[in-house]
């Protein structure tokens, strides 16, 4: 009995566990732990041991059916190595068994679950503070620049054997001098716009403050990107389509409110609004941000596929997809990623590990952003800092409706 204090004292609970993981995902996306010559993101052991403590401590359980499409994951992925080593591509080179261990391992994440349920209003709440602080750091990191201060880089303040900003930290100019805002701490500015999109849906479908919502739209438009807005398009298609008339009616005022926020910016800024509106047309054109994100990663697979049509099923294996021998610069999206190196099967089973669970009706409904974010802005399948907030909010969480 004399114990009992002491675990108790030591255990990992839901919300420092969630506060955890926001905090090592949204704030340590560029620092590092030097690790015998390289850099490793300090951001995935956090968060891989904060989950390794919540499991010891009650808070996570193994989600047994998400453990078995875990498994046969692990089982097609290895069939996919088997076999292209024995199948050589002349279109792409081989494997990297590395980034096959690194992939499973943060995979794995998916797996958990909250052993008991929690008010899904108290854990958004959460949630919104977090990304109303990351909002408030991206607002003053671009306001500065217009008295002169650009704050876009951790070097000098910290020492370069902590940080990987040569690898995450993408800074963009636009006009005047000043460069899109990437919420300080962040990869990229899209990144940091996909939060806030993210940021505004949790707040539309929970909270509905007003003060909150402001801020978050406000800061999306200080990223001057484009897929946060295609997140946030995505949940307003979601209401529309499945919430009756009141979903409907939110769906018209949330368009009237981006509506809104971009009249706003078009008075305010109008060159940086004709500089947003203007990248509608960059799917057509070769070379653009655009073009590269969303019509490449069709291209590749097309060539791919040519190629060497087997490769629907048994995939290219792990990482060789990135390294695709075309005449043209290619970026992939999480699907087509995932189809090259693993197949049609590896695929679908991802898909289902990441959506499979019991879920709250309002939980269903942010499902959707939540995939359009982690599958189609970006290869972000394998980098932690955003799958392990997408996994959290939409996977892991088990909540029930109401405030106890």
């Amino acid at each position: 009995m004399a114990l009992q204090p002491s675990v108790w004292r030591g255990r990992l609970g839901v919300n420092a566990f969630t506060w955890g993981t926001l905090f090592c995902c949204l704030v340590l996306q560029r620092f590092a732990i030097p690790l015998a010559g390289l850099k490793v993101s300090i951001a995935t052991p956090l968060v891989l041991g904060l989950a390794a403590w919540a499991v010891a401590s009650g808070t996570l359980v193994i989600e047994r059916r998400r453990m078995a499409l875990f498994c046969g994951l692990c089982a097609v992925a290895l069939f996919s190595v088997a076999t292209q080593f024995n199948l050589p591509l002349a279109i792409a080179p081989r494997m990297s068994l590395t980034s096959l261990y690194y992939w499973l391992a943060i995979t794995g994440f998916a797996v958990l679950r909250f052993r008991h349920s929690v008010s899904e209003t108290a854990f958004f709440r959460l949630v919104s503070l977090a990304l109303a602080a990351l909002a408030v750091a991206g607002l003053v990191q671009f306001v500065l620049q217009f008295v002169g201060v650009s704050f876009f880089a951790f070097t000098g303040v910290v020492p370069d054997d902590f940080l990987i900003e040569e690898q995450y930290n993408v800074t963009i100019p636009i006009d005047r001098g000043l460069n899109k805002s990437n919420g300080l701490f962040l990869v990229e500015p899209s990144v940091f716009s996909q939060f806030m999109a993210l940021a505004v849906v949790v707040e539309a479908l929970y909270l509905r403050r007003v003060a909150y919502l402001v801020l978050f739209f406000v800061a999306l438009l200080s990223s001057m990107s484009g897929t946060g807005w295609l997140v946030l398009g995505s949940y307003i298609a979601v209401l529309a389509i499945s919430a009756g008339r009141r979903g409907l009616l939110g769906a018209i005022l949330l368009a009237a409110g981006c509506a809104l926020a971009f009249t706003a910016l078009s008075v305010v800024l109008p060159d940086f609004a004709d500089m947003m509106s203007g990248r509608v047309y960059e799917f057509t054109l070769p070379g653009t941000s655009g073009h590269e994100r969303f019509v490449t990663p069709f291209l590749a697979l097309q060539d791919l596929l040519n190629a060497a049509p087997w490769v629907s099923v048994t995939g290219i294996g792990p990482g060789a997809s990135e390294q695709l021998i075309v005449p043209y610069i290619y970026h992939l999206n999480t699907p087509i990623k995932v189809l090259m190196e693993y197949g049609i099967f590896g695929l679908l089973l991802y898909l289902c590990l990441l959506t499979w669970g019991t879920r709250t009706k309002r939980q269903w409904m942010l499902l959707t952003p939540l995939m359009v974010l982690l599958l189609l802005t970006g290869g972000y399948h394998q980098f932690s800092p955003i799958l392990f907030p997408v996994l959290l909010v939409g996977t892991v969480a088990f909540m029930h409706q109401g405030e106890i």
